[in-house]
């Protein structure tokens, strides 16, 4: 009986194992006792389902399945007690935690900061060092003092000496508290069972299956059961078309290169492994698998290529190249979805890639398929610890607008409401207060949100529009709901507050808790409910109960560790089912990692995200050695890695029926490199003359989510309401709007439309402006008083220290800008003072002025005017003040801002003001005041016509007026949008390109063929 066994490609592999286990224990009269080893969980689950697909469903007494790398105790047997005298695994959390205290204290003695988060980071590289070297035999001690020699540079030195942490006090302290790294126990579990297996001579069989590993510790294990009476070795097919010489010297980044170091520290060779005859075969073509054992030779056998070069066809292998990762999901789920029309036909798509499984899992939705997803997801990304990490969060920044909407919008978030009713009034408070400004802080929101509160009050009830009455009607609620998170979230504040991390865990926690609650279930019973829930609940108690080494941190500094210790961890969630019943995961179709699909069998496979740094990974040599220092130490090179992702696409394009390579052109909206398989396989088929067969599926995509028919392009809006719909009343800015674009006014007015105001956006500009407006109508108020520079300036900075919506940043900067605008106002009027020829003030003045037009319509014209001065000799002027971009005095003339002329006609009609009717004006003026380099600039627009003065201009623009009034009065006039296109580079400075209603009028379609940009 030969201990050495290989199952060809063609043969599905652990079908073939079960059947052959069957078939040996059936010729010995019974089943025995026996093991069989794997070299992963999943394959335990798949070689069991094998057992029972071979039997048919037919009860069996199953052999003792067992992964190496899950092993423990109870998967192997002792023949004595004695055997089991191993101390614990340290908890990984626990190793963590002193690691990062270890590693805070060293960077301290060497005079050096670190943040908790990026100490826990690196307690994780360490420990991964560590389990690295213990699985290979090497001691870090006795090889970093020979890799670090006097031709390093110093700060190898530096870090020879950090290094010490788990050279010499971590293995110190693991034996001071009886202790054993994790990844040692397990090596020494493997010894302590070999050996007992060597003292017995055990005679039950024990077959190893599926191993390309060639760590010595697994060479050992392999070793001692290929000894037993009836051990046996059993890998996947082997590649004999290569001479012995090449087969030694394959590089590490072959397919097989694990395997022939394997056989070389067993001491074995190809010859001495026996072809199993095989019952359970697939329709696969030898010419198939020759040519992917021919693409992946090394470079210097790639002369092999020359021979033979006769026409190939890869029957039943096709490639797509999608242009992004979401045409390639699409595709896929297309390809899965026309597979499933096939009975019995079973499809897995194989990728790395998590981004791309998930995206398919979504595509696959709209069909109603669930595919079973057995690589798992991060468990940061679940729902409760993204719940956990946004509380944490928005008590970090103090509860910024963003953070704060981010928590509340959450699905979790309840604040003991019923959850429609929290989303709901999470939306109030974010179009009516949290987008209205970009402060932060509990308090200052709790304060605008009574100040709007107390506005609206002030306002007719009657005349509110539905969204603010429907805000005023829930205002009560809003607060509460306010007071009822600060009050939740109450332990978390405080920057300088420190505790443990277990305190802040157990904190965050109940906070969790109660901002989860609501009226019909309890927080625990929503944040710790299903697979992810367990899991996180179980995380969340490892780090209150393993953390004690780390001395009291703030809450910024667990919120780093918070989330750094999440790194890694994986949870198998049924998330995918969306509340469906686990029966509803479609039996046929699967979503596998590439350790998951380590020798699985199905009927197709899609190979997804084949490109370079994904299929094969980037490799990268780790944080603390560097590759000259892995060779002198014996660690072996990182590209190791990449011989092993080749093995499986090997594999998986060999072994299966039906192969389909999909390779993406660009990700993350970037340029690719194609996998160098796909780029060998090109060059290799392309020397035959051949090509790969190119699916169908990316065409599939084209007619997927298409309308029927050609598109028509868009003709311009033209919108006729009724004149009943139509504005009977207008505010002097809008009068601008309405000649420039009088669509706008039609979505404003007769849709009473409202742009929402992004959030956190950049409101600067308006909000300095609002201060500037605000502190000059205080300055004035006290014109004919006392008039100081020192009083200017602090009226102005008094304006400023009121607005509570303003980050600290702005208001440093703002105070000096203000101080200038002071200075400047205080000269311009200084002269005027000291003549004490002092003018009568209408400041931040409202007014309307009703008329009505020969054609019989009634109209109001509205508006705050700045500044209006009636002057001692009985002129007017009309102030503007500007801190932006002010008007050039050619595009007032020309009649594009109506702004200061139309306020001119209201004064002379008495629409401000009676005492104000019917006096000459004298003069226009723009005050420029930004507070820059120039303190301001005072801008005149008066004398700008030959045939008259400023009283002139203002009757004609009132003109104009009347007969923009008379025209949209009529019904065929439509309102339309930018109907001069052409002039729009002229109105840039105060009509941007892409206006609030720009999108709406589809100003993009229909501009492009007459004009417009």
């Amino acid at each position: 009986m030969s201990k050495y066994i290989t199952i060809p490609f063609n043969a599905v592999f652990l079908d073939t194992i079960a059947q052959k286990w069957m078939e040996e224990m059936h010729s010995q009269g019974g089943y025995p006792c026996g093991m069989v080893i794997v070299p992963n969980q999943r394959t335990v689950k798949a070689l069991i389902n094998s057992f029972i697909k071979v039997n048919k469903g037919k009860p069996l007494l199953l052999p003792k399945i067992i992964s190496i790398g899950t092993i423990d105790e109870a998967g192997l047997s002792f023949n004595s007690k004695e055997e089991l005298t191993l101390f614990p695994a340290v908890h990984p959390v626990k190793r963590l935690s002193i690691l990062t205290s270890l590693i805070i204290q060293m960077n301290h003695e060497l005079g050096n900061q670190i943040q908790a988060g990026e100490a826990w980071n690196l307690a994780k590289s360490l420990a991964d060092l560590m389990d690295e070297a213990e699985w290979i035999g090497c001691d870090l001690k006795t090889a970093l003092s020979k890799a670090v020699e006097d031709e390093y540079a110093q700060h190898w030195q530096n870090i020879l000496k950090f290094l010490s942490i788990i050279t010499e006090i971590w293995p110190q302290w693991l034996q001071d508290n009886q202790l054993m790294n994790p990844v040692e126990r397990v090596i020494a579990l493997l010894k302590t069972q070999a050996k007992s297996w060597r003292n017995s001579g055990c005679q039950d069989p024990v077959w190893v299956v599926g191993f390309a590993d060639a760590r010595p510790v697994i060479v050992e294990f392999l070793s001692t059961v290929v000894q037993l009476p009836r051990g046996r070795l059993i890998v996947s097919g082997l590649q004999e078309d290569l001479s012995e010489e090449s087969w030694n010297a394959l590089p590490v980044t072959h397919p097989y290169a694990e395997l022939v170091k394997m056989f070389s520290a067993l001491g074995i060779k190809r010859s001495d492994f026996q072809y199993w005859d095989h019952t359970c075969v697939q329709p696969i073509c030898k010419e198939r698998v020759s040519a992917f054992q021919q693409i992946l030779l090394p470079a210097d056998r790639l002369e092999s290529w020359l021979i033979n070069r006769r026409l190939v066809h890869l029957d039943q292998c096709f490639l797509i190249e999608p242009l992004n990762q979401q045409q390639e999901a699409i595709a896929i789920a297309l390809m899965i979805r026309d597979a499933l029309e096939i009975p019995q036909k079973r499809i897995a798509l194989v990728t790395p890639d998590r981004n791309l499984a998930m995206r398919v899992s979504l595509e696959l939705g709209r069909w109603g398929v669930i595919a079973d997803d057995s690589a798992g997801e991060p468990l940061y990304k679940t729902a409760g610890t993204v719940f956990l990490n946004l509380i944490l969060q928005a008590c970090v920044e103090d509860f910024t607008p963003l953070s704060l909407l981010s928590l509340l919008k959450h699905p979790f978030a309840c604040c003991g409401l019923p959850a429609s009713l929290c989303r709901d009034y999470s939306r109030l408070l974010e179009i009516f207060i949290l987008r209205q400004f970009a402060a932060s802080g509990l308090s200052v929101i709790q304060a605008a949100l009574k100040r709007k509160i107390e506005e609206i009050k002030l306002l007719d009830k009657d005349t509110l529009r539905t969204d603010i009455a429907y805000f005023f009607s829930n205002s009560s609620e809003l607060v509460s709901l306010l007071d009822r998170l600060k009050q939740n979230v109450q332990t978390l504040l405080g920057k300088t507050t420190k505790y443990t991390v277990g305190e802040w865990v157990t904190y965050l926690a109940r906070a969790a808790e109660q901002l989860a609650s609501n009226q019909e279930q309890n927080g625990e019973d929503i944040l710790w409910k299903a697979e992810e829930g367990n899991a996180l609940a179980e995380h969340l108690r490892d780090l209150i109960v393993e953390t004690e080494y780390i001395k009291v941190v703030t809450l910024s500094e667990f919120a780093s560790i918070f989330r750094a210790s999440f790194q890694g961890l994986i949870v198998h969630t049924r998330r995918a089912l969306q509340g469906r019943e686990v029966k509803q995961l479609h039996p046929r179709v699967y979503i596998w990692g590439l350790l998951e699909a380590r020798l699985q069998n199905v009927d197709m496979v899609i190979l997804g995200g084949l490109s370079e740094g994904v299929w094969p990974p980037s490799i990268d040599s780790g944080s603390w050695l560097s590759r000259p220092m892995r060779e002198k130490m014996g660690m072996g090179l990182p590209d190791i890695e990449i011989g092993r992702t080749a093995y499986a696409f090997m594999a998986l394009c060999c072994s299966i029926p039906e192969v389909i390579l999909s390779s993406p052109l660009r990700q993350e909206n970037a340029p690719v490199v194609q996998s160098r398989w796909i780029v060998r396989l090109k060059a290799w088929l392309k020397g035959r003359k051949s090509v790969i067969q190119q699916h169908p599926a990316l065409l599939w995509t084209k007619y997927l989510d298409q309308p029927d028919g050609s598109p028509t392009p868009m003709e311009c809006p033209s919108p006729k309401p009724l004149p009943a719909l139509r504005p009977k009343s207008i505010s002097i800015t809008d009068v601008e709007r309405w000649i420039k674009d009088p669509y706008e006014i039609y979505a404003k007015k007769i849709l009473n439309l409202r742009k929402i105001v992004g959030l956190e956006e950049d409101r600067s500009t308006s909000i300095f402006g609002l201060i500037v407006h605000e502190g000059l109508k205080n300055v004035y108020e006290n014109y004919s008083k006392q008039w100081t520079l020192s009083g200017i300036e602090q009226t102005l900075l008094d304006v400023l220290d009121k607005r509570q919506d303003i980050l600290i940043s702005y208001k440093k900067w703002w105070h000096a800008r203000l101080l200038k605008i002071a200075h400047w106002v205080y000269q311009q009027e200084k002269s005027r003072r000291n003549s004490r020829m002092l003018p009568q003030f209408y400041l931040e003045k409202e007014g309307h002025h009703y008329f009505q037009l020969s054609a019989g319509i009634d109209f109001t014209l509205r508006g705050v005017a700045d500044r209006i001065q009636l002057n001692t000799d009985g002129t007017v002027e009309i102030y503007d003040y500007k801190t932006g971009v002010t008007p050039a005095c050619i595009n007032v003339k020309n009649g594009l801002f109506p702004q200061l002329p139309l306020e001119a006609a209201m004064a002379y009609y008495g629409g401000f003001d009676k005492s104000l009717a019917e006096h000459e004006i004298s003069k226009f003026t723009y005050w420029e005041l930004k507070g820059g380099i120039e303190e301001g600039k005072e801008i005149h627009i008066d004398n700008i016509q030959k045939e008259g003065d400023a009283t002139n201009l203002s009757e004609r623009y009132w003109q104009v007026l009347q007969k923009l009034i008379i025209a949209y009065c009529d019904q065929e006039q439509p309102y339309l949008s930018r109907p001069r296109p052409h002039l729009i580079k002229e109105y840039v400075q105060t009509l941007p390109v892409f206006g609030d209603y720009k999108h709406l009028a589809r100003f993009l379609e229909w501009g492009l063929g007459t004009g417009g940009s």
